[in-house]
């Protein structure tokens, strides 16, 4: 069920499996810095109100670089509450774009990231499965 739609993000959650799946979307390569943390906020809202257990993000069309600086705030703002509430299990459907690709991983091998279950693929496919084996 879609529970979020905006130009640069899409949120579905699926109950059973307490799965919520964040898919990046093509126009995230003109967005602004205060544009990505809104739609994070917007993201925490509704986990916070839904808490899922597991995440499949799928970046595989996510063109924004994640500068370090808003690195630390997604792992000072974002993950603490996320951790908190239950979703510790998170599987990433990577982008080729490589700026993008290591812009992830290094935030999810900062303080709060490491925390999580993670793990990444290069199709949704066997992210989805591996997701829902935990």
């Amino acid at each position: 069920m879609e529970v979020y739609k905006s130009k640069y993000l899409h949120l579905a959650f699926f109950a059973e499996q307490e799965l919520i799946e964040m898919t990046w979307l093509p126009p995230t390569d003109s967005m602004t810095e205060d544009e990505y943390k809104k739609e994070f906020l917007n993201y925490l809202d509704i986990i916070l109100s839904l808490r899922p257990k597991k995440i499949i993000a799928d970046t595989r069309t996510m063109f924004f670089p994640i500068r370090p600086e808003i690195q630390e705030w997604i792992n000072q703002t974002i993950f603490p509450p996320s951790l908190e509430m239950g979703l510790n299990k998170a599987a990433f459907v990577m982008s080729e774009e490589m700026i993008s690709q290591i812009s992830i991983e290094q935030t999810m091998e900062e303080n709060e990231g490491v925390k999580f279950i993670t793990r990444y693929f290069d199709n949704k496919e066997e992210a989805k499965e591996w997701i829902l084996s935990l």
